[in-house]
């Protein structure tokens, strides 16, 4: 059992999670703080992930996600993203350029984004396209 506070950011983390996001290379321009969910080990941030929700398309988004170095490789990400699963309330959808982690976790690959998904320049000018998958958990209500 991994030891975390996971919540949403306030005003007080804004300075740590532009930091880590940065660090971990998923930093796009305009992302806004209250889209962010934190996880704090004590007073450490050691992982986040953006979740937006896309109202009129009743789906929800994930991206983001992110854990600190040196706390890489102790199912933290794992966790994070399974917290959010477990409380969204639409299905959930994701591009990621690692599919192997998000299918351990249930997600499956579909062939289009979601219109509101639409790839951002600044971010997918990193990514290698040969990796690049959309993905979706569907979530039964």
């Amino acid at each position: 059992m991994i030891d975390l506070d996971i919540r949403k950011a306030t005003s007080k983390d804004k300075d740590s999670v532009v930091k880590l996001v940065k660090e971990s290379g998923l930093f796009v321009p305009h992302m806004r703080l209250s889209d962010f969910i934190v996880a704090y080990r004590g007073q450490n941030l050691v992982g986040v992930a953006r979740l937006r929700t896309h109202k009129k398309l009743k789906i929800q988004e994930l991206s983001n996600v992110g854990v600190k170095d040196g706390w890489r490789k102790c199912g933290i990400g794992s966790f994070i993203v399974s917290k959010i699963m477990a409380k969204v309330k639409y299905d959930l959808y994701l591009n990621t350029v690692n599919p192997g982690f998000y299918e351990k976790l249930g997600f499956l690959k579909v062939e289009k984004a979601p219109s509101v998904m639409k790839n951002n320049k600044a971010w997918c000018r990193k990514c290698d396209k040969t990796l690049c998958a959309t993905m979706v958990k569907k979530i039964s209500n």
